[in-house]
């Protein structure tokens, strides 16, 4: 999923015009990938990825640390950054927005900034070949109605992020959007690869997205759950449905 989004994102780390950053905090880091790709394009930052797991690599750049932290509880850092930077946080993973803006505002050293890259996992297409009955289409609707049953919303919604960046004291928020193909059937080869690697990821990645939420949840029973995901594998397959990702990349 990294690689997909990084193609789409034209091979671009950070968007914010920062200059020389001394310090950089990565939030909610994963597997770490992007504090590692960042750490060796600014090798004079320092450089912190924090998440709940400790899944990251132990052979990393020499300026990267990593940290075990919960973005939702008070932040406890003992220095401020240059950039503080989130990937598919979306509204599934942090329970408060509002908590990470206010915490990030008051952890950002003057003329800092902040970048969020989410994604709307909500696909689109421009030519209407999703189909009516897209068994992906209930996957996701199913999926957002299982999240809404713990508080959450599961996508993201752009205009609210910046409105929640504003409330806490960011001025000048711009939003970019970029495509994501879901699935390699773009002309552009570039798009291509980067859906290959969405379609690659959603193979992969769909029952350990689906498995807690539809059974635990919803209340489907284990072979409901595998039917439909074999049915929404196959649909991922297809390069009939031109459906994408819009990735939004919020700055201040």
């Amino acid at each position: 999923m990294y690689h997909g989004i990084r193609i789409a994102l034209k091979d671009t780390l950070i968007f914010a015009p920062v200059q020389d950053p001394q310090t950089i905090l990565d939030i909610g880091t994963g597997t770490g990938i992007w504090a590692m790709d960042v750490a060796d394009a600014y090798p004079e930052a320092f450089v912190i990825g924090t998440d709940l797991s400790p899944i990251q690599p132990s052979y990393v750049p020499p300026n990267l640390h990593f940290e075990i932290a919960d973005a939702d509880e008070p932040w406890t850092f003992h220095q401020q950054f240059d950039l503080i930077h989130c990937r598919l946080m979306n509204d599934f993973t942090l329970k408060s927005w509002p908590h990470y803006f206010h915490q990030a505002f008051d952890f950002a050293k003057p003329g800092a900034w902040v970048e969020c890259h989410e994604f709307d996992y909500r696909r689109r297409s421009d030519d209407n070949t999703i189909a009516a009955d897209s068994r992906l289409k209930f996957w996701e609707e199913e999926w957002t109605r299982g999240m809404e049953r713990v508080g959450l919303k599961g996508f993201c919604h752009p205009d609210l992020v910046m409105e929640q960046m504003r409330t806490a004291g960011f001025i000048d928020v711009t939003k970019l959007e970029f495509k994501v193909p879901v699935g390699p059937w773009s002309k552009d080869p570039e798009l291509q690869q980067a859906g290959l690697f969405v379609m690659v990821s959603l193979l992969d990645g769909l029952h350990g997205l689906s498995v807690k939420i539809f059974t635990e949840l919803l209340g489907y029973s284990v072979e409901e759950l595998e039917s439909l995901l074999a049915q929404c594998r196959q649909e991922v397959r297809s390069r009939a449905m031109h459906s994408y990702w819009t990735v939004y990349a919020s700055l201040s």
